[in-house]
């Protein structure tokens, strides 16, 4: 069972028309949230708020099968992340040298004619698959004419990425990235970023889109969705916080000018932001709770005052639950109010989808 969470209000709606009442602040639950709060729409409540990068192996299906590393191995990570030593790996002394592949199994502890990447740690290993996808995005993006606004220092690691070194001090993921991870993740590359949205309605329907879903019908359904309000307004740090050390919550919202999904979506992400001996697996929520929230010692301004310090009857996150039978109910009615795929899609493939998915809807609600 889920532990009760102090910065954390779960509250299970019954039909849309509470759902509405509540965010906008004409009920006892809470204040209105559309001013401080941005949204999140996750259509199944066992998914974690954890970027796409970090989610089992996604990030694996698009690294090469020859992606190596050579990564110090103790006897503790061997058991700690199940890796295959073979009989040549001798751990005896404490640590060995090994080549390992993207799925962190040992593969040969004394290669013939490689030059492998070398990493310190596992979280720098992540680091290195993740930078391996970007650049390849930003590689095949830039070759097909695709317009990417990045730094002249990242778009030189085209072709050196590979040699991107890494330091005791570095962070991750580091603010020059942040546009291409941005653009990588709204069309599917997975990142360390969060998807959110400033309009609830935006993120309701990403909740609730699975019924539209071809196997829907067929499948076994979630027990619910659920529709994230997170507090951000709290947690804006500027960079005077300490120039040496960034905030951990950061947000960053790219141009919409050049991105119409995102400007119909009003769509933002976040990132966690860590060094490279603190890289969080954590879940986006269960960090602010716990590592920031819960230690807020550690984040002073430098007048020595605690910078993030939430009212006692405020919260840092509100966490709707929605039933999965008042799923239809809920996309027909953002339907009615424009939040279709028309909309949100702009463009002629949008039209047609919501053409299709209107019929969908119709007949499940005639099922109902």
């Amino acid at each position: 069972m889920e532990k009760n969470k102090r910065y954390i209000k779960k509250i299970k709606i019954g039909n849309y028309d509470e759902l509405i009442k509540i965010i906008q602040g004409k009920s006892e639950e809470c204040d209105d949230l559309r001013d401080n709060f941005i949204f999140r729409g996750v259509e199944n409540d066992e998914f974690k708020l954890l970027p796409s990068a970090l989610r089992k192996n996604n990030i694996n299906k698009f690294i090469d099968e020859n992606y190596t590393v050579r990564y110090r191995v103790t006897p503790k990570n061997v058991e700690e992340y199940n890796l295959i030593t073979g009989n040549n790996l001798e751990l005896s002394k404490g640590f060995a040298m090994p080549i390992i592949n993207k799925y962190l199994k040992q593969i040969n502890p004394n290669p013939i004619n490689s030059s492998p990447d070398q990493v310190n740690t596992f979280e720098e290993l992540q680091i290195k698959k993740e930078l391996n996808v970007l650049m390849k995005f930003l590689n095949y993006a830039d070759k097909s004419g695709l317009k990417i606004h990045v730094k002249q220092e990242i778009r030189e690691l085209i072709e050196h990425e590979i040699n991107k070194q890494f330091t005791s001090n570095s962070i991750w993921p580091d603010p020059n990235f942040y546009e291409l991870i941005s653009l990588a993740q709204h069309y599917g590359t997975p990142t360390r970023a969060l998807d959110w949205s400033y309009d609830y309605k935006v993120a309701l329907y990403f909740a609730v889109k699975n019924i539209l879903d071809d196997k829907y019908e067929s499948d076994t359904k979630p027990n619910n969705a659920i529709l994230w309000a997170f507090n951000y307004k709290y947690f804006e740090v500027d960079s005077s916080f300490n120039i040496w050390k960034p905030f951990p919550v950061q947000y960053y919202r790219p141009e919409y000018y050049s991105n119409p999904n995102l400007k119909a979506q009003k769509g933002l992400f976040t990132f966690l932001v860590n060094d490279l001996e603190n890289i969080t697996k954590q879940s986006f929520d269960n960090y602010i709770e716990e590592n920031l929230l819960g230690k807020l010692n550690d984040f002073k301004d430098k007048n020595g005052k605690n910078r993030v310090n939430l009212p006692e009857n405020e919260k840092a996150f509100y966490k709707f639950i929605i039933p999965e039978d008042i799923k239809p109910q809920i996309l027909n009615e953002l339907y009615h109010e424009g939040y279709s795929e028309e909309f949100l899609f702009p463009g002629y493939g949008g039209v047609t989808q919501f053409i299709e998915n209107k019929v969908k809807l119709d007949r499940l609600l005639m099922k109902r």
